[in-house]
């Protein structure tokens, strides 16, 4: 089954616009994960250390392995270790590694494909699930998500703009239905935007130039950490604003939205990844919808400032009626 197309299809050079899905999981090593991606869809492995894996050249592209841990990382590069010590760093490896495992995922990078071979990857995710692959509810303490790296119709400051919005506005709905969960919401990976950030994008007469959106962006939001990551398109847009907060974060410049809200369910044999991609749809939808994007951002606004509390949760209930999300 085909997922289902986006508003707009292509991008600015008329190709189908592209996505990329990041899925971070436990209980599958990380040699076992590859064997499976080479078993699916071909390819080279290419073992970097014992904490990264390259496949290359697969029937959709590039696919990476990894436990998503810069201690451990910097420990797996073997330059300046002298044989002496080569049993004493393999020992402290293992020990960090062993510890490291109950709370750091391993993390499936996937390559960017068009909409219509997304299904393509159900396979993969049908695969890890048959191997017990544990997601974010195995867990107290795994606070793994699923990333969606959606390439943006194009570049203008107009274009962003209008996504961002339209995610802001989602938002609160999305919370709901996605249920979050608590172990993801205490970490920092997904801290929420700043309602005064909020107010000011949602603001109609806020219209800045690319320089300035980036600069308003940065100031309030010195971090990859949030739902909608804005930093790799910002990055590709202009490096000079966006360096100077990374402090050596990685930050994967390119044209996409990263989308990283949602919970890893992989233990779950009734998820899909169809699933998580509907609901970004939404935001699609309405980032396309200028008469209904602008009237809700006005609205947002003014209910934001009559309502004392429990805001987003009404507010859910506002974009549920006005979208007509109830079967979503």
């Amino acid at each position: 089954m085909k997922f289902k197309q986006p508003e707009i299809t292509n991008n600015a050079e008329g190709q189908p616009r592209t996505v990329g899905l990041e899925l971070e999981f436990a209980g599958v090593e990380i040699d076992r994960a590859a064997d499976i991606i080479t078993t699916l869809y071909g390819g080279k492995v290419d073992k970097e250390n014992r904490y990264e894996i390259e496949i290359t050249d697969t029937e959709l592209g590039d696919f990476r392995v990894e436990l998503d841990a810069r201690l451990l990382k910097k420990m797996a590069d073997k330059s300046d270790i002298s044989l002496e010590g080569q049993s004493v760093r393999k020992s402290i490896e293992e020990a960090v590694e062993k510890l490291a495992k109950t709370v750091v995922p391993f993390e499936i990078v996937m390559p960017p494909v068009a909409v219509e071979k997304l299904d393509r990857l159900e396979a993969l995710r049908e695969a890890l699930q048959k191997n017990r692959a544990e997601g974010t509810k195995s867990s107290l303490v795994h606070a793994f998500g699923m990333h969606i790296n959606i390439e943006s119709p194009d570049l203008e400051t107009v274009t962003l703009l209008k996504y961002l919005r339209a995610f802001l506005i989602i938002y609160p709905w999305l919370i709901e239905k996605l249920n979050i969960d608590i172990s993801r919401r205490i970490t920092p990976f997904v801290f929420p935007f700043a309602e005064k950030y909020v107010r000011k994008v949602l603001n109609p007469s806020y219209q800045p130039d690319e320089d300035q959106f980036i600069k308003d962006y940065v100031d309030f939001n010195p971090t990859r950490n949030r739902p909608l990551d804005m930093m790799p398109i910002f990055g590709m847009l202009n490096e000079r604003l966006i360096q100077p907060v990374m402090e050596g974060e990685k930050n994967n410049e390119r044209p996409t939205f990263h989308y990283r809200l949602p919970n890893s369910k992989i233990e779950d044999p009734d998820w899909r990844f169809e699933d998580e991609w509907d609901y970004w749809l939404v935001v699609e939808k309405l980032a396309d919808d200028d008469v209904m994007l602008e009237k809700l951002c006005r609205l947002y606004l003014l209910r934001e400032r009559e309502t004392i509390i429990s805001f987003h949760k009404e507010w859910a209930k506002t974009v549920t009626i006005l979208l007509n999300l109830d079967e979503q």
